[in-house]
């Protein structure tokens, strides 16, 4: 273990050395916050597999038997999940606290402590609640469908997928943040002579207050089965004109006429049904080879299975990363088609970009890592080459 972390030591060094002195950073403000950030990003990805490796390799959870003597599997399959996520909070906290500083230091984020610390509490709970109920439902599976236990288990997360994603946007997200409806007045209407105009009416309007928290602009689609929120963040309505707000809510009402968070919901769960056979394929392999003398529902073995899960996920994240770019260009290219005036648009991007102070145009590995959407270069290049070709004809 001692040879593990001292490789990992190095490995920061030489991931923060790069990013920060040979990392060719393209930006539009004058800081290398999104060095930093590409650097925190990987500096972290090792960390949940030393952690895990160590559990297996030290037996901790043999060790956390034999000190606490638990009886009841509900309570020693809830109590194990939580000592692995508070461990894994903790030896994550320095990274976490190294952004909150350079955060407010750069001025991207306003966000109290008392209200982070809030915020992380909150995400390990939700976090211990998901990992109790998917590890009591995989030992129960295991047990009693030895053979089909992948098919089974991901037959269960269908509902519980489209369960989460519509109750999502009414009772998880406003325990994070405020929303409230779209206030009345010229953007308002605005908004809504562009939704009539798309056909959309059954989509709430609202915007969420982040400038308790950040400085930055964003709006976003959620919601399923006539729930659906187009949600404007404070800061955009303050710090954008209309003009650029209106191309960025014809982006979201792309991906509502297009239906991408209902093909969103079916891509990951095709997707998920790939992963857990893959799991399952790996995890017997490795319990068959390595520990004959576990069953596969044995509770010192969660953290192989935990280990073998988050390799394939970090393995497959730049194929869902894929995806969902290409689903912003859609969104964008729908955009463009009923935007007249695109030079606003341009504008809009530059405006985001100097606010968040990101990586306009990374390497293709970074973005392949990292990036949900296409860069925002690449996003203004497309938006300069319309207006060319509007020109030309």
């Amino acid at each position: 273990m001692k040879k593990i972390l001292l490789a990992y030591a190095i490995y920061l060094v030489v991931v923060f050395g790069y990013f920060l002195f040979l990392y060719p950073l393209q930006t539009l403000s004058d800081t290398n916050y999104a060095a930093i950030a590409h650097a925190l990003f990987f500096g972290k990805l090792p960390l949940i597999f030393i952690l895990l490796y160590g559990v297996i390799t030290y037996e901790w959870i043999r060790k956390w038997q034999e000190a606490f003597q638990w009886r009841n599997r509900f309570i020693e399959t809830s109590l194990v999940g939580l000592l692995l996520l508070f461990i894994y909070q903790v030896i994550q906290l320095p990274f976490d606290l190294f952004w909150f500083y350079v955060t407010h230091a750069v001025g991207t984020s306003n966000q109290s402590l008392l209200d982070w610390v809030g915020e992380l509490t909150l995400d390990l709970l939700f976090l211990w609640i998901g990992l109790t109920l998917l590890l009591l439902t995989f030992q129960w599976l295991v047990k009693k469908r030895k053979k089909s236990w992948p098919i089974i288990l991901w037959l269960i997360t269908i509902p519980v997928a489209i369960f989460v994603v519509y109750i999502q946007p009414v009772w998880i997200d406003p325990l994070y943040e405020d929303f409230t409806p779209l206030a009345e007045g010229e953007l308002r209407h605005a908004i809504e002579a562009l939704t009539a105009d798309a056909g959309l009416q059954d989509a709430t309007l609202l915007q969420v207050n982040m400038s308790e928290k950040v400085t930055t602009f964003n709006a976003y689609v959620t919601g399923i089965f006539g729930n659906a929120r187009i949600v404007l963040w404070d800061t955009t309505i303050e710090g954008m004109n209309q003009s650029e707000i209106l191309f960025i809510l014809a982006h979201e009402i792309g991906h509502y006429l297009m239906n991408h968070v209902y093909y969103g919901v079916i891509g990951y769960l095709l997707f998920a049904l790939v992963l857990i056979l893959l799991i399952a394929f790996f995890y017997r392999r490795i319990m068959d080879k390595k520990f004959p003398q576990m069953q596969l529902s044995d509770i010192r073995a969660i953290p192989v299975l935990l280990f073998i899960t988050m390799l394939v996920l970090t393995i497959s994240q730049p194929v869902s990363l894929f995806v969902s770019r290409q689903m912003e260009v859609q969104a964008d290219t729908y955009a463009i088609e009923h935007t007249e005036e695109l030079e606003p648009a341009i504008e809009g991007f530059i405006r985001m970009s100097i606010q968040s102070k990101s990586d306009i145009n990374p390497v293709f590995w970074v973005k392949w890592m990292r990036y949900s959407h296409p860069p925002m270069q690449e996003r203004i290049d497309m938006i300069e080459r319309v207006i060319k070709e509007r020109k030309t004809k």
